[in-house]
């Protein structure tokens, strides 16, 4: 370090490298939980902030900067900053002077040499092509996050690339959804401000350090300073953007056309074969098949498969259920949307100037027909793309305009498909390449959706595949396309709590897997975990509704659909909560019990909000071990009591999902209806699952057991209502005060 100095309440370091090239770094004091830290090679240009951050900047506080003997020292309120001079180390340390995040100097071999990189850049020519920086890894510390990652949940051990791209299933380290946010049973978070790619080795190249390079010409971080998950968490929403709730429409059964229906008259097949069987759902969704083939996306109906989709769209309206429309950010050169956007500039460019013409899923592949395969260009399922430029304000505002005459005839709700298929050497309207837009396009793409949307309709709901940090603001995600086997669903479920750990409260998934005809028993258990998600969709590139799998599968999944919309108070209370603290719907068990040293190690068993453990089932044979934290559980289905801690062995078979109630559970459901009310919930059933005060007494009669308390604060759209639940000797009191009077409530006591 050459040198500091404060430049209006920031700390400005001049640095020089090993090889005597310059740098800087800039450190702030966000809040007393958040730093901020920038560091910029000389060679590179002012840095342009991508969008992902929302926070309006550093806050008034009692800091100061001090020097010492040997470097200086930021001190804040509850983290202080060290950073030595030479050599260089920088270190966050607690109150106690407890290294919480640092570098890691000493990690060198034998000779000297060190294993991982230290803070430094890389250069090509003159030209700044990545930035890089290690960090202290400690032997038992486990880390979570970066996206939606279909592999092991704890990160540690692992080699992660952020470089949003189709996955293609759900099987491999490929992501559509990568977050730069990463956090450790240490009690830190670190988000990195980048559109652009980056390698995370958690631990591979050393065992007691991890290192971050990113393919910038600036590292620009974010520490999270917080003592549990859940407050790092809530942390990253203030830092990045609050969830939305999404309507509460969304939260019932989107049944979808997927690769089968094509026309409009299979469309009102689809519909009326539901309300025959008196199905519960909500939403039902037209893949690409409402445009004309080879034509995706110029936003118009193919009127011979869909000769009056006024009539379609009266008649779902009718019905009390909504109409969602497939769309991708892409225009196919075979559309005249295409001369239109050449001629006015509305495409990402080559760097010679031309178009970026580009090949992607659905120029490589034929029409769906249950064969993968290849396509020749001839009879792919669409022609080569442009990639429309979002960081043109014109053509932002000529792609919302497409939507609008589609959102004006009464379409609901767009999935947004794609985005992922950027080119590093695109170049984009505001004079960035796509090598740092790459991963930044879904966010520009499902905000620009979600703005018309609202616009047009009074309300912001997307179906997205692709995302990265802040796209929490732009809900509902859903994972992409697994393929439908067992060990596509197992993955599946780690995505979503991945996901979760990673700041987006709202996901879901293909019940049944995408590619492919799923086999009736892995349906059936794809649908049982599915319907437990926030948002549950059927679709596939086959039939995915459960009539199609026969009179006994019918009966089972209409079961489990009934259990969803039963509990839509809980899961429309658990998204209110959602956009306040930043907690997800499906809470992984790391995210849900830190201070359980068992809880770390569990991939595929997760809690819906504070109360429900689901267990899903991932073979077929139906056995899974379930591990049950310290306290009272029931069993769902029976009212079994059990004691953990405990590991339990499960057969189960295929009409039931290991499902378990914590005990003193206050559980707001509602009466089973075929459409999610728009109004309150009148009545609000509330059950009342017994604590383990009462089940202490019920095990040793004579001896009177103190109260046992429990809360649970209700959200609606229309105000809260705090619940309090006591069990003592021989009674149980249910009180209540907030929005909800007694003649609107009916309690239900579990024994």
């Amino acid at each position: 370090m050459a040198g500091w100095r404060m430049e209006k309440g920031v700390l400005a370091c001049d640095l020089v490298t090993a090889w005597g090239r310059e740098a800087r770094l800039r450190v702030e004091v966000i809040d007393a939980d958040i730093y901020h830290w920038t560091f910029t090679p000389s060679a590179s240009a002012l840095h342009r902030p991508p969008t992902g951050i929302v926070c309006s900047g550093p806050l008034e506080m009692d800091w100061s900067v001090k020097e010492r003997l040997g470097g200086i020292t930021l001190a804040g309120p509850r983290l202080s900053l060290e950073i030595d001079a030479d050599p260089w180390a920088l270190r966050f340390v607690d109150r106690r002077g407890h290294p919480v995040f640092a570098e890691n100097p000493g990690d060198v071999d034998g000779l000297g040499r060190p294993f991982v990189p230290p803070l430094g850049f890389v250069r090509e020519g003159r030209r700044v092509v990545s930035v890089v920086q290690s960090f202290h890894l400690r032997p038992d510390e486990r880390l979570y996050g970066l996206g939606e990652k279909f592999t092991r949940l704890d990160k540690s051990g692992q080699r992660i690339v952020s470089w949003t791209q189709d996955a293609l299933g759900s099987t491999s380290e490929r992501s559509h959804k990568n977050i730069p946010f990463l956090w450790s049973t240490e009690g830190w978070g670190l988000v990195l401000d980048t559109g652009a790619r980056i390698n995370w080795e958690l631990g591979t190249q050393s065992c007691q350090s991890f290192t971050i390079e990113a393919a910038d010409d600036v590292l620009d971080a974010y520490l999270i300073f917080a003592p549990d998950p859940a407050r790092i968490l809530s942390r990253y929403a203030a830092l990045t953007g609050h969830a939305p709730v999404p309507p509460k429409w969304s939260f019932g059964l989107w049944l979808s056309s997927g690769g089968t229906y094509r026309t409009q008259e299979d469309i009102e097949k689809l519909i009326d074969g539901a309300l025959e069987r008196a199905l519960p759902f909500e939403v039902v969704h037209i893949d690409p098949w409402w445009m004309r083939g080879r034509h995706y996306c110029d936003f118009r109906w193919d009127r011979e498969a869909f000769p009056n989709p006024d009539a379609l769209i009266r008649k779902l309206h009718g019905l009390g259920l909504k109409l969602c429309l497939w769309e991708h950010p892409y225009i196919s050169i075979e559309s005249d949307l295409f001369t239109l956007g050449k001629r006015k500039g509305y495409f990402v460019r080559r760097p010679d100037g031309d178009v970026y013409i580009i090949d992607y899923g659905l120029s490589l592949a034929p029409r769906p027909d249950g064969i993968v395969r290849r396509a020749t260009r001839a009879d792919s399922w669409n022609a080569r793309v442009a990639i429309i430029d979002l960081t043109n304000a014109e053509a932002e505002a000529w792609f919302k305009d497409l939507h609008r005459p589609l959102l004006r005839m009464g379409v609901d709700v767009f999935k947004t498909d794609f985005g992922e298929d950027v080119p590093a050497d695109a170049v984009f309207h505001d004079g960035r390449t796509g090598a740092t837009v790459h991963n930044l396009y879904p966010l520009l793409y499902n905000r620009a959706v979600i703005e018309v949307t609202e616009e047009e309709r009074g309300y912001g709901l997307v179906w997205s595949r692709s995302g990265t940090a802040g796209s929490q603001r732009y809900p509902v995600g859903w994972s992409g396309d697994p393929a439908a086997d067992w060990d596509s669903l197992a993955a599946t479920i780690r995505g979503g709590l991945s996901i979760g750990m990673s700041g987006v409260p709202f996901w879901s998934n293909d019940i049944g897997g995408y590619r492919g005809r799923p086999a009736p028993n892995l349906y059936v258990r794809w649908a049982q975990f599915g319907l437990l998600c926030s948002h549950s969709r059927m679709h596939g590139d086959s039939p995915r509704e459960p009539w199609s799998f026969g009179e006994d599968i019918l009966a089972i999944v209409r079961r489990y659909i009934r259990l969803r919309y039963k509990l839509f108070p809980y899961f429309y209370s658990l998204a209110h909560e959602a956009t306040r603290t930043g907690m997800p719907v499906l809470r992984a068990m790391p995210l849900a019990f830190p201070a359980d040293p068992c809880a770390h190690g569990l991939d595929h068993q997760y809690m819906i909000g504070p109360w429900l453990l689901a267990a899903p089932i991932f073979n077929p044979e139906g056995k899974r071990s379930v591990y049950l934290p310290g306290g009272f559980w029931y069993d769902f289905w029976t009212g079994r009591r059990i004691e953990g801690p405990r590991s339990l062995t499960i057969n189960a078979p295929l009409a039931k999902m290991p499902l378990y109630v914590r005990a003193g559970a206050i559980l707001p459901t509602m009466k089973t209806a075929l459409r999610i009310p728009e109004g309150p919930i009148d009545p609000l059933i509330v059950e009342a699952w017994p604590s383990m005060a009462e089940t202490a007494f019920r095990l040793s009669p004579g001896i009177p057991p103190p109260n046992a308390v429990s809360n649970f604060r209700f959200y609606e759209d229309e105000g809260k209502t705090d619940f309090r639940l006591s069990w003592g000797s021989r009674k149980a009191v249910l009180e209540w005060k907030g929005k909800h009077g007694k003649d609107s409530i009916r309690v239900r006591f579990k024994s």
